[in-house]
């Protein structure tokens, strides 16, 4: 479901603030005014596809600021999220793959992303746009 325009927009003021204060440097207030984001989507950012890029925004903020526990909280909204909507299934696993690569578990990393580059539509097209290490840890262990 989309979220109507003045809703999201609500949703988007939070999420501006909490990445001004991230960037300042400020984790826990950034962190904070993003769980607020979240908690103004009706019901749950779960139930809305603008919910999955809103997680996944602050997910990959914790992630540039090593913050694994909320990187965990973000991939779990994620996953909750692709749980109800199944809008993006290997684009989740990749960030599985990177919460599991930051959290040290190396064997892990490489199994998902395998399993996701064996995808003939998917091969290498999540590691592109991303940090260049991911993609060369995995060919290091082909």
């Amino acid at each position: 479901m989309l979220l109507d325009a003045e809703r999201y927009a609500s949703v988007i003021e939070y999420g501006k603030d909490a990445v001004t204060k991230i960037n300042e440097g400020n984790l826990k207030e950034g962190f904070e005014n993003a769980d607020k984001g979240w908690d103004a989507f009706p019901e749950s950012g779960a139930k809305w596809n603008q919910g999955y890029g809103y997680a996944k925004s602050f997910f990959n903020k914790a992630i540039e600021n090593n913050d694994l526990v909320n990187a965990k909280i973000w991939l779990d909204r994620m996953t909750e999220n692709n749980e109800n909507l199944h809008n993006f299934d290997e684009e989740l696993e990749h960030m599985k793959g990177k919460y599991a690569y930051e959290s040290g578990e190396l064997d892990k990393a490489f199994e998902i992303w395998q399993k996701i580059v064996k995808i003939k539509a998917v091969s290498y097209r999540y590691f592109e746009y991303d940090d260049p290490k991911y993609k060369e840890f995995y060919k290091s262990r082909k």
